[in-house]
């Protein structure tokens, strides 16, 4: 089953490959601005976003053990 979820425009699993560890990572992409200092901020749709996609994880992708949020947007400062 697809993720999805408002404010999302792409979903895509890596591996991240450390000394120690080898980590499964969900990553988004958002038209969300994450930066906290940004005017268009929005606390409760970033929170939202995490909730729907530790629900997905919990009942799709037992490996991924990271959810990565980026911005698509520009003006993060």
């Amino acid at each position: 089953m697809a993720f999805k979820s408002p404010h999302v425009s792409l979903v895509s699993f890596s591996i991240e490959i450390g000394a120690d560890a080898t980590t499964n990572v969900m990553q988004i992409e958002t038209d969300l601005h994450l930066n906290t200092r940004h005017p268009s901020y929005d606390a409760a749709a970033i929170e939202r976003l995490v909730r729907d996609a530790q629900s997905y994880l919990a009942g799709n992708a037992d490996q991924i053990t990271q959810i990565r949020l980026v911005s698509n947007r520009s003006g993060q400062t």
